[in-house]
C-alpha cells in the first residue's frame, strides 16, 4: 500500500468516525434537550400552581367559592318557599280571607326581592304567580262578601311591579315570555282592572 493510499484511508476513516461521533453528539443533545424541556415544564407547572395558589389566598378565592354556595341555597330556598306559599293559595282558596291574602302577598314580596338580579333556571314561579291572581279573581266573584282591601291591592300591585321590573329579571330564563304571559293572564280579571298594566316599564 502506496503513501498516498495510507493517508487516503486515514482520511476515510477519520471522516466515518466523524459521522459516527456528530450522530453520537446529535442523540446526546437530543435527549439533553428533552429533558430540558421537561425540567422547564415541571418549573413552569409549578410556577404556574404556585401564582394561582397566591391569587387564591390574595383575592379569598375559597371564600368567594362559599359565598355562592350560600348564595345558591339561599334562592333554592327561596324559591321553595314562594312555590309553597303560591300552591297553598292554589288549592285552599276556600279559606281566603283579606288578612290571609295581605299576609300572602306579603311573603310572596320578600321572596321575589331575596330572588332578584340572581340567575334562575325557569320562570314557572311567574306563571305560578300568574295563578294565584287567577284564583284570588276567582274567590272575589264568588260572594260578594268576598272584596279586597286596600292594603291587600296595594301589595298585589306591588307583585306585579316588581315582577314587570325587567332590569331585576335579566338573569331568569324564559323572562320575557313568562312575563307577557303574566299580563296576558291578569288583563282580563275583573278585580284587578285597577291595576295599570299597559306600563311598559315600572322602573
Amino acid at each position: 500500500m502506496t503513501k498516498e493510499e495510507v493517508i487516503e484511508k486515514l482520511i476515510e476513516q477519520v471522516n466515518h468516525n466523524m459521522d459516527t461521533f456528530i450522530g453520537i453528539l446529535g442523540i446526546l443533545l437530543a435527549v439533553f434537550l428533552y429533558f430540558q424541556w421537561r425540567l422547564s415544564q415541571s418549573q413552569l407547572n409549578k410556577l404556574k400552581e404556585e401564582i394561582e395558589k397566591q391569587i387564591r389566598v390574595k383575592y379569598h378565592l375559597d371564600k368567594i367559592n362559599k359565598i355562592e354556595q350560600i348564595d345558591n341555597t339561599l334562592i333554592r330556598l327561596a324559591l321553595t318557599n314562594l312555590r309553597s306559599v303560591t300552591n297553598r293559595m292554589l288549592f285552599d282558596s276556600e279559606s281566603y280571607t283579606t288578612v290571609s291574602l295581605t299576609d300572602k302577598a306579603i311573603n310572596i314580596i320578600g321572596y321575589l326581592s331575596v330572588l332578584k338580579n340572581h340567575e334562575i333556571k325557569s320562570a314557572d314561579f311567574i306563571k305560578e304567580i300568574g295563578n294565584v291572581f287567577m284564583m284570588i279573581d276567582g274567590w272575589c266573584n264568588r260572594s260578594t262578601k268576598n272584596s279586597l282591601g286596600e292594603p291587600t291591592k296595594m301589595y298585589l300591585y306591588r307583585i306585579y311591579v316588581d315582577l314587570t321590573r325587567k332590569e331585576n329579571w335579566q338573569k331568569v330564563d324564559g323572562y320575557n315570555v313568562a312575563i307577557e304571559n303574566l299580563k296576558d293572564t291578569i288583563r282580563p280579571l275583573k278585580n284587578f282592572q285597577y291595576m295599570d298594566l299597559d306600563i311598559n316599564d315600572h322602573s
